[in-house]
């Protein structure tokens, strides 16, 4: 389908009579002048529109535009369902199109995921399964497929939290969770589980978490055979097998699997006894002493 008629006109031309358009500096053919004139754009000396940060340069306006929005970090794109926001429309106009399909012929071999193209596999692959892991967090060792996940990883040891939200100032680490916390505001959740009413930002989470209701346990690990609901209870779990400790006290040195267990530790260096019991005052330093002591109270009363 097609917007205009000369768009038909030049589509029906190029069957009937195939590659016409040749062009004069490498011979490459083509069916479609458009096609052809945006090749022919490669060979030019000159390039028009140039960035004011990086100095790269570009043939017309729009893709320059298109570029600048890689320094702004601009995404003006919004999809109206889930919020999610897009620095190009294409790649909005391809996200709409994923929704709208519930058919998903591709799955991955590793961990049966379902997907709607060939690429979402791959990717997923990449970042899930994948061998090579080029990134490596200077904290704790822990190795990326993905620049974009060692970024945002490498905040977590930090307490740079440079995402806040706009209607009660809590700050977050990372751009999802400060939209998942978006929609606590205003209650109006893209998903909704249809079994308990719990509303989630994405329908990859709405999934996960119908694995409640249940029971299904896809994530295996490959040593115990033990299974989890959550891939990251797994990751969680693996830290048994490899004794990877990635939450590091800047105190004194000490590592810890979980990062629960680092917080509840630190408290050991201060002064700090937030949890307080409601029937004699006392405080402790962590939650598990404190339901230990008024367990006691519950001995005394019978």
């Amino acid at each position: 389908m097609f917007s205009y008629q000369n768009t038909v006109t030049e589509q029906q031309t190029a069957h009937a009579e195939g590659n016409q358009y040749t062009c004069d500096v490498c011979k490459k053919s083509f069916a479609l002048r458009s096609t052809f004139k945006s090749h022919w754009r490669t060979h030019k000396q000159e390039s028009q529109y140039s960035c004011n940060v990086c100095d790269k340069s570009f043939y017309d306006k729009s893709n320059l535009k298109k570029h600048q929005r890689l320094h702004t970090g601009e995404r003006p794109f919004y999809c109206c369902v889930c919020k999610k926001s897009y620095s190009d429309q294409s790649n909005l106009k391809q996200h709409l199109k994923r929704l709208q399909s519930r058919d998903r012929p591709y799955s991955c071999d590793v961990c049966k995921k379902a997907f709607v193209s060939i690429g979402d596999v791959k990717h997923h692959h990449q970042r899930r399964h994948g061998e090579v892991r080029p990134f490596r967090c200077d904290v704790c060792n822990k190795m990326f497929a993905i620049q974009k996940d060692w970024k945002q990883h490498k905040v977590m040891h930090t307490e740079e939290r440079p995402y806040h939200c706009d209607v009660c100032n809590m700050s977050f680490r990372c751009l999802r969770a400060l939209k998942e916390h978006m929609f606590r505001h205003s209650n109006d959740y893209p998903c909704t589980c249809d079994l308990c009413g719990k509303g989630f930002i994405s329908q990859s989470s709405l999934t996960e978490h119908k694995r409640v209701h249940t029971g299904e346990c896809p994530y295996i690990c490959h040593v115990c055979d033990k299974s989890f609901a959550q891939r990251r209870a797994l990751n969680i779990h693996q830290r048994v097998h490899t004794g990877e400790r990635p939450y590091i006290c800047d105190v004194c040195n000490q590592s810890f699997r979980l990062k629960s267990t680092l917080t509840v530790h630190q408290v050991t260096h201060t002064e700090e006894r937030p949890f307080v019991c409601g029937a004699c005052n006392k405080s402790f330093r962590c939650r598990k002493y404190l339901s230990s002591h008024i367990s006691r109270h519950c001995v005394k009363r019978l």
